[in-house]
């Protein structure tokens, strides 16, 4: 502290002791003769005086209120900070203060790029070791952690005066539980926004870190609903030794968990304790504890020491006001709602013993999830009946069909004809072994006859019409035994899959499947073969808990029931589905499918359709990691195993093989050959509908990526159109979803339509950013990677290289340099930094990539490092290398005439021409446009880069 300020302090201190007992009037008047004009000094007297107005003292409640009163030196405008330049940024502004410093907003400053943020240092007076040990551990903490729902560290390093500081994003933004009461949100909406919060710290605790000063106040909710945690002060790392205790007592009395108030071991436990709290707050509007900020410290000490007041009497207590704010509810409608799951989740929180909470934020996150799809929770054990209660509340309409061949029957050659020979097999098995299953067939042959043609006068009857009639039937026959029903949900659930209505058909299939137990052998098996169906259709709808509690049960079941057959061993390994991967991680998912494999290899007669399904999982994990060479191997083998065990070319196994042949050629430019082998996958799927719509659609959308390599881009706008038709977005999941997006931007930027692929990769990120899908899930950075590309096409540079800055460390992080996606990154920051005019750094970057690339397998022929070529010239130019700038494109082009598509061709000869041009050879220069320009009309929009550029350049030249 400086002899001045501390001097002023004392000032502040005798002036307030004079002045705070006297009436309003006396007061102004005494204040001005004792300040005599000191703006500074009369502003912190004020914040005294402010301080002394919440009836509390320095040490009874409100020290933080005082001791930022104290610390203040004056008017935010006068802050000598202001103005002052540390590392590459300008303080130009205050966010807030604290007892440590005070938090700026900053602009950079060293003209890079344009970006505001905030920046946290120590105060001087308030510059201990401890203080600096706090300070530093809270830079190295946020500079591991890298989470949507967090906020990002962007800069950091020690000024000139010795001060550590650290620059991180400037969140504009209000408290969780103001921003829910502004906009007076229901209890589902708070639960969906306190998930967000909870998904930080679910990172946070899967990178050791422990926040330990939860509160509303650190999580902020901005303008587009996001929440950012902030506030890592006193966070510490699980792994430190030291860390077990709160030695350093710097916490939030309200939000403490009792092991920090009692100097116990801290755990991730303490912060489920006051994301408790958080949550008791939103939901009821009231402390557990009965606490706020202004509560006497030996009062709240006091109260901690008691019981939590259960969630439903805190939302009876509610304001009418206050319970108003939570979806137009009263307080006794609040209690009401509040009863239940919803309160059992925040009391387990709220144990004092930590051993008794949720054992993880994942489970707290798990619990809540269930409770918003009206699903039994972990935290409390229900009666069966309660639990069929749930189930009720969640499917609305209840299933109703068991024969899977009837339906087909009467249907014609329908959709189902792939899936009826497994349903045939078990309405079989369960008409021998189970009397039931005859009252089934009873009742679903009745149901059916009455929809039939004759019956009905129609002259068709769709498989549809004949479900859903059956299901209204089954609906209104409310005593339907469970023994009758569960075999036909089942057997329905199987069959709606067929369909692709993979959310029906899982839901059936899980009711068909809750708690049955089988008797032997036969019916263990074929409970086991209805959950891998049922964890595949969870898993397209990305509901990752259900598949892998379906697939466990399913592989418990062959365990049990079958240990030495190898068979059902195979079956259990083949079950791997994208939670798998999301849980285990791709290359134990791959290493299985292998094992898997080489177990069927052994077999003297492995099952054909396990063997089929093995190969293309084996293709779908090489390609989500962009193994090439792999990926075509496994489709290869793949159909050389059908072909030789004489699979029809219509099955829906032998179509996803070459849907797998088609992503690999193209992933190896063979554009051409993917053409041809994807639009002979859609015509073998047209032929009867077997593969599902759903797999149509994906066809035609491989068929639009290899018509877009080929530069046919308003064709492969057309596929993918088709693509959407076939598969609507309502009906996917979030990962899916996004890629559908960004999959159609991409194709819109490519014809040059900017601004509508900008809105679509936006609505893919957007899409990822409400399905929580974090930052590392291997699906999230291509989308970013190809949002930035639109962005940079829409003129926004500097949104692009910040999305990019922030994108290359996590990547690095979580998949490393050899990764394809930090490959796709750095492809990326090369092509902003063209646009910058920053040729050093985007030649680094793109030499970097194509390293990546030629480490990573990719052959030398391969388009891309003709497009490189490109690029290099590009770069020279930059320089004023116009030599090497044309002996790089000339060597682009005759690459890209053996290996590139019509519009890459014409793109490149275009860029000659203007290098051309510019050296003064004009007819040349005109020549390459004669060329180019009937190609790229053809193929793009005009106001495209490329070819505004060319035309441009034309109109010059005197060409029309």
């Amino acid at each position: 502290m400086s002899d001045d300020a501390g001097e002023r302090r004392k000032r502040a201190l005798a002036i307030f002791d004079e002045v705070a007992d006297l009436g309003d009037a006396e007061r102004e008047a005494r204040l001005a003769e004792l300040c005599a004009g000191d703006d500074a000094l009369l502003a912190q007297v004020r914040a005294l005086l402010a301080a002394d107005a919440t009836d509390a003292e320095p040490f009874s409640g409100s020290a933080a209120e005082w001791s930022e009163a104290l610390a203040r030196d004056g008017d935010d405008a006068q802050d000598r900070m202001l103005g002052r330049d540390i590392g590459a940024w300008k303080i130009v502004g205050i966010v807030g203060r604290g007892g440590m410093g005070a938090v700026y907003a900053v602009e950079r400053s060293d003209g890079a790029y344009a970006q505001r943020a905030a920046l946290k240092l120590i105060r001087a007076s308030a510059d201990t070791p401890a203080a600096r040990e706090r300070f530093l551990r809270e830079r190295q903490i946020l500079a591991r952690l890298q989470h949507q729902n967090i906020a990002t560290l962007l800069d950091g390093g020690i000024s000139a005066e010795g001060e550590p500081w650290f620059v991180m994003e400037l969140v504009d933004g209000v408290p969780i539980d103001r921003w829910c009461d502004e906009r007076g949100l229901g209890l589902r909406e708070r639960v969906l926004l306190f998930l967000q919060a909870l998904d930080a710290v679910r990172y946070a605790h899967r990178n050791l870190v422990v926040h330990r000063d939860l509160k509303p106040s650190n999580l902020l909710v901005d303008a587009d609903g996001r929440v950012k945690l902030l506030d890592f002060g006193i966070a510490k790392q699980l792994q430190q030794a030291e860390a077990t205790a709160t030695v350093d007592r710097a916490l939030t009395f309200e939000y403490a968990s009792p092991e920090q108030l009692h100097d116990a071991p801290i755990t991730t436990a303490s912060d489920i304790w006051q994301l408790g709290v958080i949550l008791h707050r939103l939901l009821s509007a009231s402390h557990p504890f009965r606490l706020d900020h202004a509560t006497p410290v030996a009062r709240q000490l006091q109260q901690l020491e008691r019981d939590p007041e259960p969630l439903t009497r805190s939302g009876a207590q509610a304001s009418t006001e206050q319970a108003a704010q939570r979806g137009g509810l009263t307080p006794i409608a609040l209690a009401r709602a509040l009863r239940g799951n919803l309160a059992e989740i925040v009391r387990t929180c709220l144990r004092r013993d930590p051993e008794a909470r949720y054992a993880s934020a994942d489970a707290l996150a798990n619990d809540l999830r269930s409770w918003l799809d009206n699903r039994p929770i972990a935290a409390v054990r229900l009666s069966r009946g309660e639990r069929a209660k749930l189930w009720l509340r969640r499917n609305r309409v209840l299933a109703a069909s068991a024969a899977a061949i009837l339906v087909a029957l009467l249907a014609g050659a329908g959709v189902a004809l792939w899936q009826a020979h497994a349903a045939r097999e078990q309405a079989r098995i369960a008409q021998r072994e189970n009397a039931s299953a005859n009252a089934a067939m009873q009742f679903i042959t009745s149901t059916f006859a009455a929809t039939s043609p004759e019956q009905t006068l129609k002259s068709d009857v769709s498989v549809r019409q004949l479900l859903q009639h059956a299901q209204a039937e089954l609906d209104k026959n409310g005593a339907v035994d469970p023994k009758v029903r569960q075999p036909v949900q089942r057997m329905l659930g199987r069959l709606y899959f067929s369909l692709d209505d993979d959310k029906r058909g899982a839901e059936l299939l899980s009711a068909g499947t809750k708690g049955v137990q089988p008797r032997n052998r036969a019916e263990a098996l074929a409970l086991a073969d209805d959950l891998v169906i049922e964890a595949i259709a969870f898993d397209a709808l990305e509901r990752f808990p259900e598949v892998l509690a379906a697939s466990d049960r399913a592989a418990a079941l062959r365990k049990q029931f079958a240990p030495d057959d190898p068979e059902q061993q195979l079956r259990s390994l083949a079950n791997i589905t994208l939670a798998h991967v999301q849980k285990y991680g791709l290359p134990a998912c791959r290493r299985q499918a292998d094992e898997a494999l080489a177990l069927a290899k052994r077999m003297p007669n492995p099952p054909t359709d396990v063997v089929m399904h093995l190969y293309s999982l084996i293709g779908a994990g090489a390609r989500i990691a962009d193994d090439r060479a792999r990926m075509l191997q496994a489709s290869d083998e793949g159909i050389a195993f059908a072909d030789k065990h004489g699979i029809a070319p219509e099955s829906p196994l032998r179509i996803e093989l070459m849907r797998n042949r088609a992503e690999a050629l193209i992933q190896l430019g063979q554009y051409a050959q993917a053409e041809t082998t994807a639009r002979q996958a859609v015509a073998s799927a047209g032929k009867t509908g077997s593969a599902g719509d759903t797999r149509i659609g994906i066809l035609y959308g491989v068929l639009a990526k290899a018509l877009s390599g080929l530069g046919r881009y308003r064709e492969a706008l057309a596929a993918h159109q088709d693509a959407t038709r076939f598969m609507p977005l309502a009906d996917l999941g979030p990962r899916n979803t996004a890629v559908n997006l960004v999959n159609e931007a991409v194709l819109e930027y490519a014809v040059g339509d900017y601004g509508k692929g900008l809105d679509l990769s936006r609505q893919a990120v957007s899409t990822l950013d409400k399905a929580y899908v974090a930052s590392g899930d291997e699906f999230r950075t291509p989308v970013e990677v190809k949002h930035a590309r639109l962005l940079l096409a829409n003129d926004r540079t500097a949104e692009a290289n910040a999305l990019l800055d922030a994108l290359l460390p996590r990547v690095r992080a979580s998949e490393g340099v050899d990764s394809e996606n930090y490959a796709l990154v750095l492809e990326a920051m090369a092509e902003a930094a063209l646009r910058s005019g920053d040729a050093a750094n985007g030649q680094k970057w793109l030499d970097e990539a194509r390293e990546r690339y030629a480490k990573r397998g990719l052959p030398p022929t391969h388009v891309k490092f003709a497009q490189y070529l490109r690029k290099d010239a590009a770069f020279a130019r930059l320089r004023g290398d116009l030599a090497t700038a044309e002996a790089k494109q000339r060597e682009a082009l005759v690459k890209l005439q053996a290996v590139g598509n019509r519009f890459d061709v014409a793109a490149a000869r275009a860029e000659l021409a203007a290098m051309r041009s510019a050296r003064d050879d004009k007819a040349e220069a005109r020549t390459l446009l004669v060329l180019a320009l009937p190609v790229m009309r053809d193929s793009v929009l005009p106001r495209q880069m490329d070819r505004a550029a060319a035309e441009s350049l034309a109109k010059t030249l005197g060409l029309r």
